[in-house]
């Protein structure tokens, strides 16, 4: 990221990497789950409610006619235990790092979704709370039957399933709750850096070339060329939009884009990001991208 931004401040630059961590960890639940046969249910990731005061986020929520499961999602690597605190310690690259117990934070998201639950009218069903370490260079240095790597949570989720046999909730009723509870969910607004003249006259725009970087890539006959060593790539805006996400937040409009990819015409821009196949907010003249499905392409 310093080809972009020179000074990019320390925390700006941990924040990016938690929520980049945290996507990725979430992103790769859902191909755990289709392994197992447990296809009654409902599954919402990234869920964040605020039934009063205060927000709270469910990495993901799976809705069971006999029990309803939330997942806390670790995507760390290295070694990591749990100290006499009950801190979860992680050590990387000889630098240690604490964090939150992951089933503590789990089971404040239980005590939190309880009460929402039974305002919706589905009380006296049983949640259980898991930790899923995501990485694949995670050294779990710990043992417990709910606080696991990722590739054992299909054997978990099918214990889970046998375990908890009392029918409470038919799928109507999930189906009805699952949207309810998409209804309320609020998308976080994130913005890393402010927009302000001095940031942004420090950034280098541009599509960068793979090979010659921070040489820009150009946009012509809708692919993007380096002038330097000839390298084509139609995708290259990926990382770029990629690191307006850590720059600025997960939305940009045509406008956005076009400054920031530097792109000649609107209307060029408006392909581009066409073709991204992400979320979008209001009409053609004021639409909005929602670029977080871009992080799990992230290469840099």
């Amino acid at each position: 990221m310093n080809e972009r931004y020179l000074d990019i401040p320390s925390k700006t630059l941990d924040l990016f990497r938690r929520e980049l961590s945290g996507y990725l960890g979430e992103k790769s639940l859902p191909y755990y789950v289709d392994l197992t046969n447990t296809t009654s249910h409902y599954d919402l990731y990234s869920l964040r409610l605020k039934p009063h005061h205060h927000y709270f986020q469910i990495d993901g929520l799976f809705l069971f006619p006999t029990f309803f499961l939330i997942t806390e999602v670790k995507h760390l690597k290295g070694k990591l235990f749990i100290n006499e605190s009950n801190q979860l310690i992680q050590i990387k690259d000889q630098v240690e790092k604490v964090y939150q117990h992951p089933l503590t934070q789990a089971n404040l998201q239980k005590t939190q979704l309880q009460p929402l639950l039974t305002t919706l009218g589905y009380p006296d069903i049983p949640v259980h709370p898991v930790a899923i370490f995501t990485h694949d260079q995670a050294q779990l240095s710990f043992h417990h039957p709910d606080m696991i790597p990722v590739q054992q949570f299909p054997y978990l989720l099918q214990k889970l399933v046998s375990n908890y046999n009392e029918r409470i909730y038919g799928m109507d009723q999930l189906s009805q709750l699952s949207k309810e509870l998409v209804t309320l969910h609020q998308e976080r607004s994130l913005t890393f850096l402010e927009p302000k003249r001095e940031v942004l006259s420090n950034i280098r725009r541009g599509v960068f070339c793979p090979n010659c970087k921070p040489k820009v890539m150009r946009w012509t006959h809708g692919t993007w060329t380096c002038s330097m060593c000839g390298h084509r790539d139609k995708n290259a805006h990926i990382d770029a939009l990629c690191d307006f996400i850590y720059l600025f937040g997960y939305y940009i409009n045509n406008k956005q884009a076009k400054w920031f990819l530097l792109v000649d015409s609107p209307f060029s821009t408006s392909r581009i990001l066409g073709k991204l196949r992400v979320e979008t907010i209001g009409g053609t003249k004021f639409r909005v991208y929602n670029l977080k499905s871009l992080l799990g392409k992230y290469k840099r």
